[in-house]
This record gives C-alpha cells, structure tokens and sequence, in this order.
C-alpha cells in the first residue's frame, strides 16, 4: 500500500506536515537536544499515535488524541535521510543490534520497515545524524516502548504537526439504504465486492479510501484482504486525511485526524465522510466491527491502482515483505 503517484506524495508530505502546525507544537518550551517530557497521566488509555516532526527534530506522542509526551530526537543525515511518512511498527526488541551497521547497537528497537528504519535510543547532537533510523532520548525510548506495540502508527512528516480530532462519532463504512434519512442522494454503489480474510487473519486493519477510483480497500497486517464500490454524493466534496478511531468507552468513538489539504482542520470531517459516500450492504456487513480503537483509515482523492502506485517518496501502512 505504497501511495501514490510522486506529484501527490509530495502534496500529501507537506499538506500533514504542514495543515496541522499553527496547533500547540508551537506554543511549547523548546527542549535542548536529549530532553524529554513525559505525561502519561493526561491520557490513561486509548490507541496511542507518534508523530515526528524531522525539521523541529522532535517527537510528540498522543493516546486517544491527547498530547502525553514530546522528545528532541535525531533523525537521518544528508545522504541518509529517514523516510516520510506513516508507518506501523513491524518487530520490537529491547537489545537489538543493527543488521546494517554490525556492531551499532540499538536499545529498545522498534522497526518502522523491513529495509533498516527503526526508532531507538541513540545520541542526539541537536541536529540529524543517523544513518536513517530515528535516536531517541535512551530514558525516553523506554518510556515510548512500554506504551507502543506491533501495529502502533507512526506518523514522520517534515514540519511539526499535531492531530485534531472529530467530537462527533461517525459510522463511515455504511451502506447506501442507511443514507436515507440524509437529504442527499448518494447514487448505489456500482461494482463487485471482494472479501478474502483468510489472506490475514490477524494483526491491525486499515482502509483506503480512494475518492478517484470510487473504491474502498481494506487491509491486515499489511495485506489486502478485501475491496468495494463506493458511492459519492453528486456535488459533494468528502475530506481527505489520516483518521484513527479513538476509544470512547461504552459510547461511539470519535476520530483523530490529520489534515491532508494544507489546511486546519475544522468541522466534522469523519462526519462530512459518512454523510456524503456509501457502500453495498454487503461491504459493511462484512466489516462490521474492523473500524476499532486504533484503526487508521486513509482517505484521499487519488487513485491507488497499478499505474499510480510508487515505492518512493511518501510510505502509507505498508511494510515491504520481510528480508
């Protein structure tokens, strides 16, 4: 699920870096190289987001939308420089040794790709030094591990950015009768839906939605197990951005969001989704309870077929097969 074309990686890189950074990163005391702070009590539960920011050279941690911790990081050199973009953590391992650079090592590893990029504890000089990876405060990268997991998200943009979230709940996969009581007219969608769980039967799920190609891929673990049509009010103009399903106890939950416009985000985008595209009934009776705390759901204008898709540049939820 390498996205996209080149042009819109690079739109989509600077539009989540940038949409978000008028928000508290600014507002904040700047933290000499290898500081840290640390609150996990603002948040005691719910599914936890890491954002890096590589020119503010820090790192911010959210659980259920709430900002718990930040921590100057060092990120890859001129040469070497680490990837945008947003990734799930892949292995972990307290006393890991690079498999790259034989010797180095790497405490508290978490792998954000099979190819050799990882956070860990390191030395943090003020400025990026890595041979890609992103060095962590060594008491800091304990912290984050403990409260981190395989299939927790990764956020690394170039500028600082920092989610909104969506107050109001929203049931975004939903077929086309459960629109009714909506005064637009969401045409039927049109075309076949595939659903193959048993390609993966574990691990997190995550959902592109692809505006241009009117179609809704979802995957596990890195694997596609099921597409569907979808259908889009004449007119409208559903939002792009990254979306993860927070918790919300006993209630619906609402959405963490960041911005692919360029723009702040205001409103109700998850509600602005669900109110202005459909699916078939049986898309959303298969995947009835998929959207969990913690799933992320892309959405986006662009088309994600053979022909646009690039392994450069901006990486969506996409671990290459292992080496």
């Amino acid at each position: 699920m390498k996205l996209l074309k080149p042009l819109f990686l690079a739109a989509m890189a600077a539009a989540v870096a940038g949409g978000l950074s008028s928000c508290a990163t600014s507002t904040q005391t700047r933290l000499a190289p290898g500081q840290y702070e640390w609150h996990p009590e603002r948040s005691p539960s719910g599914p936890v987001l890491m954002v890096v920011s590589i020119d503010d050279q820090m790192a911010y941690v959210y659980r259920n939308g709430v900002q718990i911790a930040r921590s100057t990081v060092s990120t890859g050199r001129e040469g070497k420089e680490t990837p945008t973009g947003v990734f799930t953590i892949l292995q972990r391992k307290v006393d890991h040794e690079s498999n790259v650079y034989k010797g180095a090592k790497m405490p508290y590893m978490q792998r954000l790709t099979w190819t050799g990029i990882a956070m860990h504890a390191g030395e943090l000089p003020g400025y990026p030094a890595s041979g890609g990876c992103i060095r962590l405060p060594y008491a800091f990268s304990e912290k984050v591990y403990g409260v981190l997991r395989n299939g927790s998200t990764v956020a690394i943009t170039k500028k600082g950015t920092i989610p909104s979230y969506s107050k109001k709940p929203a049931n975004i996969l939903m077929a086309s009768k459960a629109r009714q009581s909506s005064n637009k007219a969401i045409p039927d969608p049109q075309g076949r839906v595939i659903w193959e769980p048993g390609k993966s039967r574990s691990g997190p799920y995550s959902v592109l939605l692809s505006y241009a190609d009117r179609t809704a891929y979802v995957w596990r673990n890195g694997v596609k197990i099921g597409q569907s049509p979808m259908g889009i009010a004449p007119g409208s103009n559903p939002p792009e951005g990254v979306f993860m399903k927070l918790e919300g106890g006993s209630g619906p939950t609402s959405w963490s969001v960041l911005s692919l416009n360029g723009g702040k985000v205001t409103g109700d985008p998850a509600g602005s989704i669900s109110n202005n595209i459909s699916f078939p009934a049986e898309f959303t009776s298969k995947t009835r309870g998929i959207l969990t705390p913690g799933t992320i759901l892309l959405a986006t204008r662009e088309s994600s077929n053979a022909s646009t898709m690039s392994k450069r540049d901006f990486g969506i939820i996409q671990p290459e097969a292992k080496q």
